[in-house]
C-alpha cells in the first residue's frame, strides 16, 4: 500500500473493499458453544499495550497498565471480575503466548488484542505522521505501509493457534479477540479536493488497519471452525468520530492521547478504552 500525492481515492477504494468484507460476516464468530448472557464472570485480560490500558490514566508499571483499561473498566461492571490483567506494552503474538499462564479452569472470560506489534502499526503511525508535515517522509511512510501490508497475512495462523491454545487452558471460557480503531478521521468529503495528500494519507492509514482487523477477524474464524468459543468484537464503529483530525480548523473529538513523548501518544484515552469495553460488552450480548 502507497500513498501518493498525486492520485486520490485509490486508498479509500481498498478501505472500502476490506470494510465491505468484514461487513458481509457476522461480527461474532462462535465455535460449538455459543456465547451466552454474562452472569458473574471471572475474567483475564491478554495482549498488548492497548490490552494493558496504556493511555487510561496513570502508568501502574513496566508493562504500562494503567487503571483506565478497557479491563479495568469491565470490571466495574457488577456482573464481572477481573481476576488478572495479563497484557504488556510492546507484546507480539508470540509474548501473549507467554501470558497464558494466568488463565485456567477457572477463567470463564479472556480478552485478548494483539497483532498490532507483529505488522509493526507503530512504524507507519511513527513514519507517516511526520510525513504530515515533512514530505522527506513520504518515502519512509510508504516503506512502512508497504512492509506492514506485507506482514499482515502472516498473523494469521499464529493468532488462530493461539486462540486454540488458550481455549485449551481454559475450556470453559469464552475468548474475546479485539480489532483496532482507526486512528484518523476522514477528511470531510466537501474539503477532499483541497487536501489530496491529506485524504490520500488518511485513507492509506485506515486501510491498512482494516487489513489488519480482517486478518483478525480470519484468525478467529479459523479458530471458531475449530470448535473455539471465540468471538470478534469490532471497534471501529465505536471510534467514529473519535479518530484525530488532520485538516486544520476542523472540529474533533479525538479519543487518542496527542502529546508527543508521553506514555499515552497515540493510545486510546480513557474515554476510548470506555468504547473498547461497550463493544466487548454489546459483542458478548
Amino acid at each position: 500500500m502507497t500513498v501518493s500525492f498525486r492520485t486520490k481515492g485509490r486508498a479509500f477504494g481498498i478501505a472500502a473493499a476490506v470494510v465491505a468484507a468484514l461487513l458481509a460476516v457476522p461480527l461474532g464468530v462462535a465455535g460449538a458453544a455459543s456465547a451466552s448472557p454474562l452472569n458473574v464472570t471471572r475474567l483475564v485480560t491478554l495482549g498488548d499495550s492497548i490490552a494493558a490500558g496504556q493511555g487510561g490514566g496513570a502508568i501502574l508499571d513496566a508493562c504500562a497498565r494503567t487503571d483506565g483499561g478497557y479491563g479495568s473498566q469491565l470490571d466495574a461492571e457488577p456482573q464481572l471480575n477481573l481476576l488478572r490483567n495479563a497484557a504488556c506494552t510492546g507484546a507480539s503474538i508470540a509474548d501473549v503466548g507467554l501470558q497464558l499462564g494466568e488463565i485456567n479452569n477457572g477463567t470463564n472470560l479472556v480478552t485478548i488484542t494483539v497483532g498490532a506489534n507483529d505488522v509493526g502499526i507503530d512504524a507507519v503511525y511513527a513514519a507517516c505522521s511526520a510525513a504530515v508535515t515533512d514530505p522527506s517522509y513520504i518515502a519512509v511512510c510508504n516503506g512502512a505501509l508497504t512492509a506492514t501490508t506485507a506482514a499482515i497475512p502472516g498473523l494469521v495462523a499464529p493468532l488462530a493457534g493461539l486462540i486454540g491454545d488458550a481455549a485449551e487452558r481454559s475450556p470453559r471460557a469464552i475468548i474475546v479477540v479485539t480489532g483496532y480503531p482507526h486512528l484518523l478521521d476522514p477528511v470531510p468529503a466537501e474539503l477532499q479536493p483541497f487536501y489530496p495528500e491529506l485524504t490520500a494519507l488518511v485513507g492509506a492509514i485506515n486501510s491498512t488497519t482494516d487489513a489488519l482487523n480482517l486478518a483478525i477477524f480470519t484468525a478467529v474464524a479459523t479458530a471458531a471452525g475449530s470448535n473455539v468459543d471465540v468471538l470478534y468484537s469490532d471497534v471501529i464503529v465505536a471510534f467514529a468520530g473519535h479518530g484525530v483530525q488532520l485538516v486544520p480548523g476542523v472540529p474533533s473529538d479525538p479519543w487518542f492521547g496527542l502529546a508527543p513523548g508521553t506514555p499515552g501518544y497515540l493510545h486510546p484515552t480513557f474515554d476510548g478504552y470506555t468504547g473498547y469495553s461497550e463493544s466487548i460488552l454489546a459483542t458478548l450480548g
